[in-house]
């Protein structure tokens, strides 16, 4: 469960555009920075290239997570108690929202949706995109946009889960302890999906 992650949103277009053999490099640098410069107590939010640098990426860390995914796994625990209290329409849509959010690959038996169901490459790469990359997240700006739909149905409503997170979810352990923890972290990913989703950008998870 000791695993770190950094999160990039990043221009697909740029990517594809640069010959497959520099891309590990151009990835792993903006993530983690040049060989033997990277800082292990990154800032938390948003860090952008330096304006002189080209800016195809951006960098997103979670608050109070110090990179770790446990509290991933935690607010998917968290879900899992909570969800058989949701409506159906707001437990659909963030079924679909924190698949990639959330620890693991839940499969949930949802009812016939309106539209196709966001289906999060978590798992399998296309190894002539990124070789010998430690990647946990892989989603293309069509399965972003597709996030950010399911996002903006379940934003306007995600206050209403406090009253049956507090009543439900008796004795939460590990890093998601209170509804607060638990929204922050859907929040979170919220502004990463409706930033990459505005410029058209993927999403990215390297293992660090």
């Amino acid at each position: 469960m000791g695993v770190c992650m950094e999160v990039l949103i990043v221009d697909w277009a740029h990517l594809r555009s640069v010959p497959v053999e520099q891309r590990v490099r151009m990835v792993e640098e903006a993530a983690f920075g040049p060989d033997g410069a990277y800082d292990y107590d990154p800032p938390e939010g948003w860090t952008w290239p330096d304006p002189a640098e080209a800016r195809w990426w951006a960098r997103y860390e979670f608050v109070s997570t110090m990179t770790s995914y446990k509290a991933h796994f935690w607010a998917g625990e968290r879900w899992e108690e909570l969800r058989p209290f949701v409506g159906p329409p707001l437990r659909a849509a963030l079924d679909q929202f924190g698949a990639p959010l959330f620890w693991g690959d839940h499969n949930y038996t949802l009812p016939p949706p309106p539209e196709p169901p966001f289906s999060p490459a978590i798992v399998s790469r296309p190894t002539d995109w990124l070789p010998r990359t430690a990647t946990m997240l892989w989603l293309e700006p069509e399965d972003v946009t597709a996030l950010h739909r399911f996002w903006v149905r379940a934003e306007p409503e995600l206050a209403s889960l406090r009253a049956p997170f507090e009543l439900h979810v008796v004795e939460p352990i590990g890093w998601i302890k209170d509804f607060a923890s638990f929204s922050r972290l859907v929040t979170e990913w919220g502004d990463v999906v409706s930033r990459a989703a505005e410029r058209g950008w993927g999403i990215i998870g390297l293992k660090c």
